[in-house]
């Protein structure tokens, strides 16, 4: 007997995890499969270009349980991220304000320089 391969995506079409993914594509994100040496599904990224503020938000999914998310500016500015969980990170999303809207973050996530070893 053959056993079925069950694509470890599959929730993204099941509840409650469809409600937020359909709502970013109903936003117009543009969302983009990539596949390993095997032609099976890897990973989901999507993004969302807020062409007003020049702001771009984006997603990466590898499955249920690992997700991360990010807004940046037009200069590559970190303004927002976060990872774990897909469908919280989606809830996330969804609820994240604009970026002209007062609650939306603002201030550039900074990082230490990495330190030189020779």
């Amino acid at each position: 007997m053959i056993t079925p391969i069950t694509s470890p995506f599959a929730f993204l079409w099941d509840e409650p995890a469809s409600e937020p993914f359909t709502t970013l594509l109903k936003r117009r994100w543009d969302f983009l499969p990539e596949f390993d040496a095997d032609g099976r599904l890897e990973r989901i990224t999507g993004s969302f270009t807020w062409e007003a503020d020049g702001f771009v938000d984006a997603v990466r999914v590898k499955g249920e349980t690992d997700a991360a998310a990010l807004r940046v500016d037009r200069a590559g500015g970190k303004i927002w991220e976060r990872e774990g969980d897909t469908l919280n990170i989606l809830h996330q999303l969804v609820e994240l304000p604009a970026p002209s809207d007062p609650r939306a973050p603002r201030l550039v996530i900074g990082a230490a320089p990495r330190l030189w070893t020779p």
